[in-house]
C-alpha cells in the first residue's frame, strides 16, 4: 500500500514537473520581413522594431510567464522567398504565430499556406485582399480607404490643387487601393486627374513620363510607389523643369529616407501616416527614446508601424492564455480590443479582423514632416 501510495506521489510530482516545464517553454514566434531588396526601407525598420518590442517584453518576464523566442527570416522583398519561409515557419520553427511579411504582395502570396496550414500571420499589408484567404489571416494596418479619404480632403480644402497626375505601382495592390481611395474622393469634391500612368518598381527612366506629364500642366503627381522610386521620379521630374509642382503620396512617403533621397524637390510634399513623433504619451516616449538609444536614430512611420504590430502580437498572446496553441492565438486576436500602440489615436481596435485607428495628415518643411 505505502508503495502504491509512494508511486503515486512520484506520479504527481513528476506530472507537475512536466506541466512546469511546459509553462516555461519560451513561446516560438517568427518575423519574415523584407530586410533586403526592394522593400527593406520599411522591412529594416519593422524588425529593428518588433526586436525592441519583444526583448522589453521578455525584460519583463514575457507573456503569462512565457518568453518569446523571435525568429527572424529576411525574405529579400522576393515572394517565392516569402513562401519558402512561410512554409518553414509552420514546419520548421513550428511558429504560434507569425509576423509579416512587409509588403501586401507578399502578404497575398503566402496567406493561402498559412490558412490552409491553419497558422496564424499578422501581417504588414494595407489590402484587406489577405483577408478573402481565410481565418488565419490577421491585419495589423489600416485599410487604405481609412487614410486616403483623409489627404483627398485635406488636398481640396486647404490647397489650390485641382489637377492631378497619378503614377502608381501597378505590381502592389496596396499602392493601387491607396490611389483609388485618393482619385475618387478627389474627383467627387471637384478635382480633376488628367492621367494614370502605371509603373513597375524595377522602372528607373522616368524622362519620357516627365515629357508627357509637362503636356498636362498638373497641379500635383500623385506617387503611388515605394521610397526610392517616388524620390528618383520626383528628381527626375524636377530636372525636367516640372519645378513648380507638388507631390503627394501614401504612407511610403513618410519617412527621413524619403525626405534626405527627394531633397528640396520634395520640398511641400503631402502624404499621411498614422504616426505623428514627439507626441506627449507615456508609451510614445518611451519607445521613441528606447528606440533612438538602441538603434542610433529617432524612428519613422516604419518603426512606429512594426513597434505597433508587435504591440497587438504580444496582447494576442496574452489574450490567448498560459501555453497557448495557434488556435488560440488566432481566437484571441478577434477578441482585442483598446490595444495601446504608438501609432495614431494611441489605441489600436478592428472589426472583423479589419483595424482602425486614425491617420494625420503630414507635409514636408524645411526637410520635416509637420503634422497638419
Amino acid at each position: 500500500m505505502q508503495s502504491i501510495q509512494r508511486a503515486s506521489r512520484l506520479f504527481a510530482a513528476a506530472l507537475l514537473s512536466l506541466c512546469a516545464a511546459a509553462q516555461a517553454q519560451d513561446l516560438p514566434v517568427v518575423s519574415i520581413q523584407a530586410v533586403t531588396g526592394t522593400a527593406a526601407f520599411s522591412g529594416v525598420h519593422y524588425k529593428n522594431a518588433i526586436r525592441l518590442a519583444i526583448d522589453e517584453v521578455n525584460a519583463r518576464g514575457g507573456v503569462n510567464g512565457q518568453k518569446i523566442n523571435l525568429i527572424e527570416r529576411d525574405n529579400a522583398s522576393d515572394k517565392g522567398q516569402a513562401i519558402n519561409l512561410a512554409n518553414q515557419a509552420i514546419d520548421r520553427d513550428n511558429a504560434l504565430l507569425v509576423l509579416g511579411p512587409s509588403t501586401t504582395a507578399d502578404s497575398v502570396a503566402v496567406a493561402p499556406i498559412f490558412n490552409d496550414r491553419k497558422t496564424p500571420f499578422l501581417s504588414f499589408a494595407t489590402s484587406e485582399a489577405i483577408l478573402k484567404a481565410g481565418p488565419w489571416s490577421l491585419k495589423m494596418q489600416q485599410a487604405p480607404a481609412a487614410i486616403s479619404p483623409l489627404m483627398a480632403r485635406y488636398v481640396l480644402e486647404k490647397t489650390p490643387i485641382r489637377k492631378v497626375a497619378i503614377v502608381f505601382d501597378r505590381t502592389n495592390e496596396g499602392l493601387i487601393e491607396y490611389k483609388n481611395f485618393f482619385r475618387d474622393p478627389f474627383k467627387a469634391g471637384g478635382g480633376t486627374v488628367a492621367t494614370e500612368e502605371a509603373v513597375v518598381s524595377a522602372d528607373s527612366n522616368f524622362q519620357p513620363l516627365a515629357t508627357k506629364l509637362k503636356a498636362q500642366e498638373v497641379d500635383a503627381v500623385y506617387l503611388g510607389v515605394y521610397t526610392e522610386q517616388a524620390a528618383n521620379i520626383i528628381q527626375q521630374l524636377s530636372q525636367s523643369g516640372l519645378d513648380k509642382v507638388r507631390y503627394l503620396g501614401p504612407i511610403t512617403l513618410a519617412s527621413a529616407k524619403f525626405i534626405a533621397m527627394a531633397g528640396k524637390a520634395g520640398e511641400g510634399t503631402i502624404t499621411v501616416s498614422d504616426y505623428v513623433p514627439g507626441l506627449d504619451r507615456p508609451l510614445n516616449k518611451s519607445f521613441e527614446a528606447a528606440f533612438q538609444a538602441r538603434y542610433g536614430a529617432a524612428p519613422d512611420a516604419w518603426g512606429a508601424s512594426g513597434y505597433t504590430l508587435a504591440q497587438v502580437a504580444i496582447a494576442a498572446l496574452k489574450e490567448a492564455g498560459p501555453g497557448p496553441t495557434r488556435e488560440k492565438v488566432r481566437d484571441a486576436f478577434q477578441k482585442l480590443r483598446d490595444v495601446p500602440i504608438v501609432s495614431g489615436s494611441g489605441l489600436w481596435n478592428q472589426q472583423d479582423r479589419r483595424p482602425q485607428f486614425g491617420a494625420v495628415v503630414q507635409v514636408v518643411r524645411d526637410g520635416k514632416l509637420v503634422a497638419q
